[in-house]
């Protein structure tokens, strides 16, 4: 294979990884904290459940308002491995921000209180 045929194999899977991105993209309007996704609670559920073990203990930590260091702490982990699973938390359940986080499934946070 020669270089050419190599650069338009990686340009093809970029455009395929691109386009897929561009299919999965959640919508969401934008607040003043960050923004608000439109997902139902089944959708919001379904994003949850793809998160690890580990990252469902961070996630509801981080929810219910404590600090990452906090999280860190409780969880008997390091910061940096506590800021690990948040960064994975933010990109599965597409947001940017504790703010983003807590506004978009906070009703989680709601419900397992019950």
């Amino acid at each position: 294979m020669g270089l050419m045929d190599k650069i338009k194999l990686l340009k093809s899977k970029f455009e395929t990884a691109e386009l897929y991105e561009k299919e999965t993209t959640i919508f969401g309007s934008q607040t003043s904290y960050g923004k608000k996704l439109n997902l139902s609670p089944d959708e919001k559920s379904k994003l949850v459940k793809n998160l690890t073990p580990r990252e469902k203990e961070t996630f509801l930590i981080l929810l219910g308002g404590y600090s990452l260091k906090e999280a860190a702490k409780q969880l008997g982990i390091s910061y940096s491995t506590a800021n690990t699973y948040q960064t994975a938390i933010y990109k599965k359940l597409h947001v940017n921000s504790r703010a983003e986080l807590i506004i978009n499934f906070r009703d989680l946070w709601e419900t397992r209180e019950e």
